[in-house]
């Protein structure tokens, strides 16, 4: 469960633990705005799958050798909505792994990702 509320003129996002991360109602600025909320989610999930399937491979790779670069394009249509997250080259991996190997993670995580398959199949809101 995710929590937003403004407390003493701060939006703070909160879970169970508390306090994790302020929030803010335009881009750019300290603390993320939902835009850069639902990019970071969705990189944060496909870094997170990423990073499983190399260690069930029995691979090493170093903090900053994995990154995944998101980020969504709003609509020119109404209703207002992004419409596009990522292209390809998005996602760095390391230069030792073969061209195969990478292409087969980067795909393997798209398909495992349950953020990135929440926002390609859609989801109730109620």
């Amino acid at each position: 469960m995710t929590i937003i509320k403004k407390e003493q003129g701060r939006v703070g996002v909160y879970n169970e633990k508390g306090f994790q991360v302020e929030g803010s109602f335009k881009p750019n600025l300290t603390g993320l705005n939902p835009k850069e909320l639902l990019e970071a989610s969705l990189a944060l999930c496909i870094t997170i799958t990423l990073h499983k399937m190399v260690q069930r491979d029995g691979m090493e790779v170093k903090d900053d050798e994995v990154s995944v670069d998101v980020q969504a394009i709003k609509a020119s249509d109404s209703p207002s909505r992004f419409e596009k997250c990522m292209e390809d080259g998005d996602v760095t991996l390391p230069e030792y792994f073969s061209d195969e190997y990478k292409n087969k993670l980067i795909k393997s995580a798209e398909k495992a990702c349950t953020i990135g398959n929440s926002l390609r199949k859609g989801l109730s809101i109620h």
